[in-house]
Protein backbone atom coordinates (compact mmCIF):
# COMPACT_ATOMS: atom_id res chain seq x y z
CA UNK A 1 0.00 0.00 0.00
CA UNK A 2 1.71 3.57 -1.07
CA UNK A 3 0.67 6.85 -2.42
CA UNK A 4 1.45 6.85 -5.76
CA UNK A 5 1.10 10.74 -7.02
CA UNK A 6 -0.56 14.06 -5.82
CA UNK A 7 -3.21 14.78 -7.55
CA UNK A 8 -4.53 17.91 -7.33
CA UNK A 9 -5.28 21.04 -4.57
CA UNK A 10 -8.31 22.15 -3.83
CA UNK A 11 -9.03 25.84 -2.89
CA UNK A 12 -12.95 26.53 -2.50
CA UNK A 13 -13.90 30.24 -3.95
CA UNK A 14 -16.94 32.45 -4.30
CA UNK A 15 -17.10 33.10 -7.54
CA UNK A 16 -15.47 30.20 -10.37
CA UNK A 17 -15.73 32.59 -13.18
CA UNK A 18 -14.33 35.25 -11.51
CA UNK A 19 -11.20 32.24 -10.18
CA UNK A 20 -10.74 31.25 -13.72
CA UNK A 21 -9.79 34.67 -15.07
CA UNK A 22 -7.20 35.25 -12.16
CA UNK A 23 -5.82 31.72 -12.51
CA UNK A 24 -5.88 31.76 -16.43
CA UNK A 25 -5.60 35.08 -17.39
CA UNK A 26 -3.46 36.69 -14.91
CA UNK A 27 -1.34 33.53 -14.20
CA UNK A 28 -1.47 31.92 -17.84
CA UNK A 29 -2.41 28.29 -16.07
CA UNK A 30 -4.54 26.58 -18.84
CA UNK A 31 -8.09 24.71 -17.92
CA UNK A 32 -7.22 21.10 -17.32
CA UNK A 33 -10.73 19.69 -16.55
CA UNK A 34 -14.15 21.43 -16.59
CA UNK A 35 -16.06 23.96 -15.17
CA UNK A 36 -18.71 21.40 -14.57
CA UNK A 37 -21.56 21.26 -11.70
CA UNK A 38 -22.70 18.33 -9.50
CA UNK A 39 -24.72 17.58 -7.14
CA UNK A 40 -24.79 13.52 -6.81
CA UNK A 41 -25.55 11.91 -3.46
CA UNK A 42 -21.98 10.22 -3.90
CA UNK A 43 -20.38 13.58 -3.70
CA UNK A 44 -22.27 14.80 -1.00
CA UNK A 45 -20.95 11.52 1.06
CA UNK A 46 -17.19 12.92 0.21
CA UNK A 47 -17.45 16.23 1.09
CA UNK A 48 -19.51 15.26 4.24
CA UNK A 49 -22.56 17.29 3.38
CA UNK A 50 -25.94 15.70 3.48
CA UNK A 51 -26.84 18.05 0.49
CA UNK A 52 -24.11 19.50 -1.90
CA UNK A 53 -24.28 21.06 -5.15
CA UNK A 54 -21.44 22.71 -6.38
CA UNK A 55 -18.83 23.76 -9.48
CA UNK A 56 -16.03 22.98 -10.08
CA UNK A 57 -13.03 23.09 -12.48
CA UNK A 58 -9.27 22.30 -12.73
CA UNK A 59 -6.75 24.60 -13.60
CA UNK A 60 -2.71 23.30 -13.81
CA UNK A 61 0.29 23.91 -15.80
CA UNK A 62 0.39 20.04 -17.50
CA UNK A 63 2.78 18.35 -14.96
CA UNK A 64 0.03 16.63 -13.34
CA UNK A 65 -0.86 18.27 -10.27
CA UNK A 66 -3.81 20.64 -10.81
CA UNK A 67 -5.61 23.51 -8.91
CA UNK A 68 -9.10 22.50 -8.45
CA UNK A 69 -11.20 25.43 -7.91
CA UNK A 70 -14.71 24.86 -5.66
CA UNK A 71 -17.48 26.77 -5.53
CA UNK A 72 -20.13 25.93 -3.42
CA UNK A 73 -23.65 26.46 -4.24
CA UNK A 74 -25.28 24.68 -1.64
CA UNK A 75 -24.13 24.30 1.39
CA UNK A 76 -22.75 28.16 0.83
CA UNK A 77 -19.99 29.23 2.97
CA UNK A 78 -18.71 32.52 4.15
CA UNK A 79 -15.30 34.12 3.87
CA UNK A 80 -13.11 33.36 7.02
CA UNK A 81 -11.99 36.26 9.26
CA UNK A 82 -8.06 37.06 9.01
CA UNK A 83 -7.38 36.20 5.57
CA UNK A 84 -4.01 37.53 6.05
CA UNK A 85 -3.39 35.25 8.79
CA UNK A 86 -0.61 32.88 7.14
CA UNK A 87 0.43 31.03 10.75
CA UNK A 88 -2.90 29.22 11.81
CA UNK A 89 -3.28 25.67 12.17
CA UNK A 90 -5.00 24.53 8.40
CA UNK A 91 -3.98 27.14 6.66
CA UNK A 92 -2.71 25.96 2.82
CA UNK A 93 -0.92 27.64 -0.02
CA UNK A 94 0.18 25.77 -3.26
CA UNK A 95 3.72 26.81 -4.62
CA UNK A 96 4.69 27.15 -8.29
CA UNK A 97 8.49 27.07 -10.05
CA UNK A 98 8.45 30.09 -12.39
CA UNK A 99 11.62 31.49 -14.23
CA UNK A 100 11.62 35.45 -12.60
CA UNK A 101 9.81 35.80 -9.97
CA UNK A 102 10.84 39.50 -9.95
CA UNK A 103 8.93 39.78 -13.40
CA UNK A 104 5.87 38.07 -11.65
CA UNK A 105 6.22 40.30 -8.84
CA UNK A 106 6.13 42.92 -11.06
CA UNK A 107 2.73 42.05 -12.77
CA UNK A 108 1.02 40.82 -9.36
CA UNK A 109 1.97 44.06 -7.88
CA UNK A 110 0.56 46.44 -11.24
CA UNK A 111 -2.84 44.66 -10.33
CA UNK A 112 -2.79 46.00 -7.14
CA UNK A 113 -2.45 42.24 -5.71
CA UNK A 114 -0.12 42.62 -2.06
CA UNK A 115 2.89 40.50 -2.64
CA UNK A 116 4.86 39.07 0.64
CA UNK A 117 8.89 38.26 0.33
CA UNK A 118 12.10 39.65 -0.21
CA UNK A 119 13.58 41.63 -3.67
CA UNK A 120 16.76 40.46 -3.33
CA UNK A 121 18.24 37.00 -4.54
CA UNK A 122 20.31 34.83 -2.22
CA UNK A 123 22.72 32.42 -3.37
CA UNK A 124 21.57 29.05 -2.34
CA UNK A 125 21.68 25.60 -3.98
CA UNK A 126 18.74 23.31 -5.41
CA UNK A 127 16.37 22.47 -3.90
CA UNK A 128 16.16 25.42 -2.05
CA UNK A 129 14.53 28.98 -2.89
CA UNK A 130 16.68 31.85 -4.24
CA UNK A 131 13.61 34.18 -4.56
CA UNK A 132 10.31 33.26 -3.55
CA UNK A 133 7.21 35.50 -3.08
CA UNK A 134 3.42 34.97 -1.47
CA UNK A 135 0.27 36.40 -2.56
CA UNK A 136 -3.28 36.01 -2.57
CA UNK A 137 -5.95 34.61 -5.08
CA UNK A 138 -9.51 37.04 -5.02
CA UNK A 139 -10.88 34.87 -2.40
CA UNK A 140 -8.06 34.55 -0.04
CA UNK A 141 -6.42 31.44 -1.06
CA UNK A 142 -2.46 31.20 -0.67
CA UNK A 143 0.08 30.87 -3.63
CA UNK A 144 3.99 31.51 -3.36
CA UNK A 145 5.88 31.27 -6.33
CA UNK A 146 9.49 30.29 -6.10
CA UNK A 147 12.85 30.41 -8.42
CA UNK A 148 15.51 28.12 -7.65
CA UNK A 149 18.57 27.03 -9.44
CA UNK A 150 18.98 24.09 -12.04
CA UNK A 151 18.38 20.80 -10.33
CA UNK A 152 21.42 18.57 -10.29
CA UNK A 153 21.33 15.98 -12.73
CA UNK A 154 20.38 12.57 -10.98
CA UNK A 155 18.83 14.49 -7.99
CA UNK A 156 15.88 12.96 -6.05
CA UNK A 157 15.21 16.21 -3.87
CA UNK A 158 11.72 17.87 -5.61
Amino acid sequence: MHIESIYHTGFVVRDLQRSLEFYTGLLGMRVERGPAESDSPWLAEVVGYPSVRMRMAYVGVGDGHSIELIEYIEPSGEPQPGLYDRNRPGSAHAAMVVDDVRVWRERLEAQRIIVFGPRQVREMEFPWARLAIYFQDPDGNWLEMVERGPKPEGSLEN
